[in-house]
This record gives C-alpha cells, structure tokens and sequence, in this order.
C-alpha cells in the first residue's frame, strides 16, 4: 500500500508492473484506471499537494517518486466535472485552472457552459474551453 484516499481511508497501491491499484470490499486489488471508483474524485480535495504528498509516500514504500506522475488524475478531474453537485465540478475546474490539462476535458467543459452548478462553474468551463481550443 502507497497511501489511502477518501473519508473511508481506500488503500492504494501499485504493483511490480506499475498499474495503480485499490483494495476493494471484497478484499481483492483491482485496477484504478479500468474500474475508475467514485472514490477517486477525492484526489480534488488535496489539491496542489496531492503530487507532492504522493511523491513523499512512494519513497517511504521504496518506491521511486517518478511514480507519482502515473496516477490516474484525469480520471479524478473527468469525475469532478461530471459529479452533479457543485463543490466536485468546482474542484475539478479549481485543479485545472492550478495544472492545466484542459484539452483532454474539452466534451466535459463543453457540458459545463451548459449544466454547471453555479454561474461561477459555467464561466470558468467556458474560459477553459476557449482557452484549450
């Protein structure tokens, strides 16, 4: 186990071939980036320290910190802009205004002019599309 995600405390991991994984209920690993869990959307939450802190917990497993790059975020961001409530579309916005990267989300920016919780949600998906385009 790498680290934990999520109030409910997910461990995660990663294996000898380097694919990021999660303990499920079941007690079996199973794969981030083919189940894409709605727990991921919490990665938002940690915001600019989330690499960093990643980075810290890879070493302290031995690990080397060049792994941190690996994590599936943009499965955190897509979760993020499509949640229907407003704080997790908010977060998603807030890390790709902080990270860039809004190319890869142009089908869910484009959703969010249209469906964004808050008139602040739709303006920024805006400028980020624009910007992206």
């Amino acid at each position: 186990m790498v680290t934990e995600l999520s109030a409910a405390r997910v461990p995660v991991g990663v294996t000898g071939a380097g694919e990021w994984v999660y303990l499920t209920r079941e007690g079996g690993w199973s794969s981030l980036a083919a189940s894409y869990p709605v727990f991921l959307v919490t990665v938002l939450q940690q915001g600019a320290a989330f690499h960093s802190d990643l980075r810290a917990r890879l070493v302290a497993a031995g690990l080397p910190p060049s792994m941190a790059d690996t994590f599936p975020v943009a499965s955190s961001i897509r979760l993020g802009l499509t949640w229907p409530t407003e704080f997790w579309q908010q977060a998603a916005l807030d890390w790709l205004e902080r990270e860039g990267g809004d190319e890869a989300f142009l089908p869910e920016l484009k959703a969010l002019v249209h469906t964004g919780g808050t008139q602040r949600i739709r303006h920024t998906a805006r400028q980020l599309g624009r910007a992206a385009r």
